[in-house]
């Protein structure tokens, strides 16, 4: 092999490592993006009938709760059910926001958004699931 063979191979060895290098620069500043937006993101959610207005940030941890007057007409019954289903709606919501700016950040059809709609819908489904406390 010659000199200027060995020096070709070498270039475009550097140029390959400034690619993979540039692309884990945009990642990380993607990721870092994203980690923000993990606390910015609150969505709102009011119940149909404005007996409820839920903020939730992401991971569905709550911002606010508000009960409108409508709320006084309901029995505790079905004011817990509103509650908890305007809950869900506004934790899933804000889950959807951030797999929305995902997609964003990291395209439509990249495994982190497919990732982060998995987990809204399953960790933080727009109804509530489980046992009921009522």
């Amino acid at each position: 092999m010659d000199e200027s063979a060995i020096e070709e191979g070498f270039a475009a060895a550097r140029r390959q490592l400034d690619d993979v290098t540039r692309q884990a620069q945009e990642n990380r500043a993607r990721a870092n993006a994203l980690a923000a937006d993990v606390e910015n993101i609150v969505e709102s959610v009011r119940s149909p009938r404005g007996e409820v207005t839920v903020r939730a940030h992401v991971g569905g941890r709550l911002a606010g709760l508000e009960f409108g007057s409508g709320a006084e007409e309901l029995g505790l019954d079905a004011l817990a059910r509103v509650t908890l289903t305007t809950i869900a709606q506004a934790q899933h919501k804000a889950m959807t926001a951030l797999a929305e700016r995902g997609a964003d950040l990291f395209g439509e059809q990249s495994d982190i958004a497919a990732s982060l709609r998995s987990d809204a819908d399953r960790g933080y489904p727009a109804e509530p699931t489980g046992p009921s406390w009522t």
